[in-house]
């Protein structure tokens, strides 16, 4: 779960497990005993928009479950970029 700060004085908290697991929609067909990552009949219990952070696109944040960044919209997070160098660091 994630504990998504979205204004000065309101959180969501975002399931990863499933979108299922974020949707209001009561007897719903779609779950069929997977992960469930796209739906189009989703439903979150109350509408959130954030502004990207790298692009400034406009993004749902329940629809950006797999991402490793919050803050960023689908798109971003999923950009190759260059991966950060490990540093190695020895203590003595």
């Amino acid at each position: 779960m994630v504990h998504l700060q979205v204004s000065e004085h309101r959180a969501i908290n975002i399931r990863r497990r499933s979108l299922c697991d974020n949707c209001s929609i009561k007897n719903c067909n779609s779950f069929s005993q997977g992960r469930v990552i796209e739906c189009n009949q989703f439903k979150p219990p109350f509408v959130v928009f954030m502004k990207c952070r790298d692009c400034g696109a406009i993004y749902d944040p329940y629809q950006n479950i797999r991402s490793l960044d919050y803050e960023l919209c689908s798109e971003c997070n999923h950009a190759e970029r260059d991966p950060f160098p490990i540093a190695l660091v020895c203590c003595p």
